[in-house]
């Protein structure tokens, strides 16, 4: 008489067990898939190592509420409006109407004192970058201001 419940509780608990072990695997089946590699895109992986060398991290500190802030419509931070490359810190875009543009930063200039890039930048502040051009070494003194975006 007792062998009838045993075989049902048995029977019972590993049909439970093949309901959770089927569950589990469908849980785990839907995951992330591993990202390709990068020659998967058609892309040379030496063009995407290059691309990488262009990439600048820039601090973007949010202003406080200005006059100036009305006259521009779109997005805003406080800067100076270059782009350097990472490795020669030579200087690749000077941003219209920035800045950078008004005290004389020129493309291809050389920033021999990167570190001032480095400082948490506050509007009206005056930073002395000093570049490297065909006629030799110049400080520049660049007052940091709200540039606008769109």
């Amino acid at each position: 008489m007792h062998v009838v419940p045993r075989a049902a509780a048995a029977s019972f608990t590993v049909l439970l067990h093949l309901w959770i072990a089927l569950g589990l695997l469908h849980v785990t089946d839907g995951g992330e898939k591993p990202t390709p590699p990068l020659g998967a895109y058609g892309i040379p992986i030496d063009r995407l190592y290059a691309a990488g060398e262009r990439i600048v991290g820039v601090d973007i500190v949010a202003p406080g509420p200005t006059n100036s802030d009305l006259a521009c419509p779109g997005s805003r931070y406080v800067g100076v409006g270059v782009t350097t490359e990472t490795r020669t810190e030579r200087i690749i875009l000077v941003g219209d109407d920035t800045p950078a543009s008004r005290a004389g930063l020129r493309h291809d200039d050389i920033v021999l004192n990167p570190e001032v890039w480095e400082q948490p930048l506050r509007a009206g502040m005056v930073l002395q970058v000093r570049v490297l051009r065909e006629e030799g070494q110049v400080v520049i003194p660049v007052r940091v201001g709200t540039i606008c975006i769109g």
